[in-house]
């Protein structure tokens, strides 16, 4: 195997191959022109809005501020998403004709090409230190086409789109919002009523036995069994004189008395069930009163909520919200974008150069033959005592 010691080696080398390393190069060269100057010029239009901050801070402070931010990155990326949807792709193509003149292509290669020629990036504001993360300012919309004009209008109907979906989005989004929670208070309103009947029926059903009740049952108790011992008191009185009665008045009067210690009894057992039944009213009665609270601390928060939503609507229709503003409308560019045929064309030919001598040298490295002494002392191990030159004479000095 032979190997370059030194410079002259390799020029040497290269001159023992010039047929080769012309003939690669001249290749390169045409296979550089065929593809640079049959290469379609390529051009890109951008379009940009500008996103416009809230006028008007629901909530106000720091929190606001940043529930907005979160707000319209939320907005924006939802935007992005219906934009590159497989439908508008199929949109946008359709009216503008897109990649009429690529015959056989399917609607999926259709929708791949326009979403490659398409970028949509954020111009983000990184100025307020103070806020954990860089907020959306604007978006830029770039489109490449082989065409000035048709990159421009494709450029300009993404445009619109992004007005579109920005306006319709956050106007149905507040809408939504509203209609939800008016829904909301109006379900927690009709609960609130339920349970407030339920309550009235179970202090109507049960009045005595309320927990607010207890202590006049008690007096009660306390006091028919009072009653019931002064009664009882009379009748010994009645038995020790009823000999001295006449024996219609005794039974008339001992009838009395019975039907007095009957009704002090049906009293005192009436007072004693509503003591029984007391703790599982005020069991139901508490439970009732539980659901009511919470029932009323949810209606609290769902009417601010409903009032911010009905707020949010109001600045909506009036545009003081977040709002997309056309910043600058595409143009057809002048000049190709990317770079231009002569430079590519240069640096094609550098690369065939190089290739064409790269070639020689490697051909030159693999080569069986031992040129030099000092390649045979490395290949065999000997040192050649006579190095006989290249005796051959040019062919029109060996006639004369």
């Amino acid at each position: 195997m032979a190997q370059i010691d030194s410079a002259g080696q390799a020029l040497k080398a290269i001159r023992r191959r010039t047929t080769l390393v012309m003939f690669l190069f001249l290749l390169g060269c045409a296979a550089t022109f065929f593809v640079v100057f049959d290469r379609p010029h390529s051009y890109e239009a951008a379009a940009s809005v500008q996103i416009e901050t809230p006028r008007i801070a629901l909530g106000g402070g720091d929190s606001a501020l940043m529930r907005s931010d979160v707000h319209i990155d939320n907005r924006i990326s939802l935007i992005e998403q219906r934009l590159m949807s497989r439908d508008s792709l199929e949109r946008i193509i359709a009216d503008n004709n897109l990649f009429a003149d690529l015959e056989g292509l399917s609607d999926a290669v259709r929708v791949t090409l326009l979403r490659e020629a398409v970028t949509i990036s954020r111009i983000l504001d990184s100025s307020p230190g103070w806020r954990p993360e860089m907020q959306s300012t604007g978006l830029l919309i770039s489109v490449r086409m082989d065409d000035a004009q048709l990159a421009a209008d494709v450029a300009n109907t993404f445009l619109d789109m992004v007005m579109s979906e920005g306006r319709t989005r956050a106007t149905s989004r507040a809408e939504e919002t509203l209609a939800f929670f008016s829904t909301e208070e109006e379900r927690v309103t009709t609960q609130i009523a339920d349970v407030e009947v339920q309550i009235a029926a179970l202090k109507s059903e049960h009045a005595g036995a309320l927990p607010e009740s207890a202590t006049m049952r008690a007096d009660q108790l306390q006091q028919l069994r009072a009653a019931q011992l002064e009664l009882e008191q009379q009748v010994i009185t009645f038995e020790q004189g009823r000999d001295r009665l006449r024996f219609d008045e005794a039974a008339r009067q001992a009838a009395i008395f019975e039907q007095q210690a009957n009704l002090l009894e049906e009293r005192i057992a009436e007072i004693r069930s509503l003591d029984n039944i007391a703790p599982e009213v005020e069991r139901q009665l508490n439970q009732l009163e539980r659901n009511r609270v919470r029932l009323q601390e949810e209606f609290t928060a769902i009417t601010g909520r409903r009032a911010e939503a009905a707020m949010t609507q109001l600045l909506e229709s009036r545009d003081q919200s977040v709002r997309f503003e056309v910043l600058e409308q595409a143009i057809p560019p002048e000049m190709p974008s990317g770079t231009s045929r002569d430079k590519l064309a240069l640096a094609g030919f550098i690369v065939s150069l190089l290739g064409a001598l790269g070639v020689a040298l490697g051909l030159e490295w693999i080569s069986p033959y031992i040129r030099t002494s000092a390649q045979m002392e490395r290949a065999l191990g000997l040192r050649p005592v006579v190095v006989i030159p290249d005796l051959r004479v040019p062919r029109g000095r060996r006639l004369t």
